[in-house]
């Protein structure tokens, strides 16, 4: 049998877990639980060990935060068969398609595992999930997921045999009131895991007979794949006229040759606040190292990087403070942000959470009012901004670590530790980092008009 290759989905963005998860920071990339060293994404990747059985894994990531992946990637030196970028998203049954129809096309592989990168699984080997006999199979796998409570954060499967471990779909359902939950459970239904083993040349064949339209888009992007620095962009002219669908209501809710393999591991999708309670098990996170917490409450949940905390005397209470933003939510009550953010005076909340993470690094905006704006800024060794101008501010340049090599007009000069410089508004300029350590760097905006918006590229390494 020739290798499988593992489709990470990695396009997420964890709107439930706001204001801890945002649009620059998804929940795939955060450490959780807590004292994790690497964050969800990563432990995703270290799960396909067994290099006999698998191809590199192939991500598919949104435009957003497709440098998170890269950097991710690159801190556990893990090689990858591909990044697929969209520029656009619609949903996972684009998603997967995209990555089966590049498996047959560069990776010659007749099988993919299909996996998200966002949920809490703490002893992951994708291995343990392929059955033995996967080389008669002519259908596809979905793994489910025996149920611990009647919860209305997943989507239940039923099939015609629930004591084996291996057994025919007979329907899926939708995530119900936590009402019927409780009937499903007593049916003995399982959690739709969200992981898929498929047949790559079926699941085209599926595509060609219930979603044509998608199969000719998709089959037309990967063909115009553009190469990008370390990605492969899938462009938005073609992801445009695509329909939000799911890869379960597209595909999978309308075949009738699927069987679930009973996913008998510790699991959790991380999708709510209540979910991540739950797991990390503790009633006060600190997201600062130098913050200070009294929480002395019932069932209340905190999480605060604000230097001084105080909780006193409440009850059933989710409570995140951040940089930016406050969360306060009844328990009850919290997987309900999804819907307060898809409001249309909301979705801005998403863009909160102040580090932007670049292909040379990173900035954090530290305090920004009318006329000024100040960020500190992170560039990686060997790597550099782009050689820019501005035409509404001005930049001051303060060395807190690191030596920096500045480009102001035609002239060049190295700045270390304590040194700054000022560039006027109009002149061209550069930061390179020159030395062997990240060069870090406060920056201060001075003008009428503080926006990325304003940066005239010259000359960009990274093709932007």
């Amino acid at each position: 049998m020739r290798k499988i290759t593992p489709i990470i989905l990695s396009g997420g963005m964890g709107m439930r877990l706001w204001p801890l998860s945002s649009k620059n920071l998804p929940k795939q990339f955060l450490k959780i639980p807590f004292d994790s060293k690497l964050n969800l994404f990563q432990k995703t990747i270290k799960g396909f060990k067994k290099k006999k059985t698998f191809n590199e894994p192939l991500v598919i990531c949104s435009d957003s935060h497709k440098f998170l992946a890269v950097e991710s990637l690159s801190n556990i030196r893990s090689k990858n068969s591909g990044i697929i970028v969209e520029e656009i998203q619609r949903n996972t049954a684009t998603s997967v398609l995209l990555g089966v129809l590049y498996s047959l096309k560069n990776l010659d592989s007749d099988y993919s595992l299909i996996t998200p990168s966002d949920h809490h699984i703490p002893n992951r080997n994708y291995e343990d999930l392929i059955p033995g006999n996967l080389n008669i199979n002519d259908g596809h796998y979905i793994y489910g997921i025996k149920p611990l409570s009647p919860s209305s954060d997943f989507g239940y499967i039923e099939v015609n045999d629930y004591s084996k471990r291996k057994s025919k779909v007979t329907k899926f359902h939708e995530k119900p009131s936590e009402r019927i939950a409780k009937t499903y459970i007593k049916n003995n239904f399982f959690w739709n895991s969200g992981i898929f083993l498929i047949n790559n040349k079926i699941i085209v064949n599926d595509y060609k007979r219930f979603q044509p339209r998608i199969l000719k888009y998709c089959e037309k992007i990967i063909r115009n794949l553009k190469r990008d620095l370390e990605f492969f962009r899938a462009q938005k002219k073609l992801l445009a006229p695509l329909p939000d669908l799911s890869f379960d209501s597209a595909i999978l809710e309308k075949n009738n040759n699927l069987e679930m393999v009973k996913l008998n591991i510790e699991w959790k999708d991380l999708g709510t606040w209540n979910a991540l309670k739950d797991t990390i098990k503790k009633s006060t996170i600190k997201l600062n190292q130098n913050s200070k917490i009294f929480n002395n409450s019932k069932n209340t949940l905190v999480l605060s990087e604000k230097k001084n905390t105080v909780i006193n005397g409440v009850s059933n209470l989710t409570v995140v403070s951040t940089e930016d933003s406050l969360l306060v939510s009844a328990n009850e009550s919290s997987n309900k942000i999804k819907d307060i953010l898809s409001k249309k005076n909301f979705k801005n909340f998403l863009n909160s959470g102040s580090i932007v993470f670049k292909p040379w690094g990173s900035y954090q905006v530290i305090l920004e009012d009318k006329e000024y704006l100040i960020k500190k800024i992170l560039v990686k060794t060997s790597h550099r901004l782009s050689l820019q101008k501005h035409k509404h501010r001005s930049e001051h340049w303060v060395v807190v670590s690191g030596k920096a090599r500045i480009t102001k007009g035609k002239k060049t000069k190295i700045i270390v530790k304590d040194e700054s410089t000022f560039i006027p508004k109009g002149e061209v300029h550069c930061i390179e980092n020159c030395g062997d350590v990240i060069l870090e760097i406060i920056e201060i905006q001075m003008g009428k008009l503080l926006s990325e918006d304003d940066i005239i590229r010259l000359d960009d390494p990274y093709k932007r």
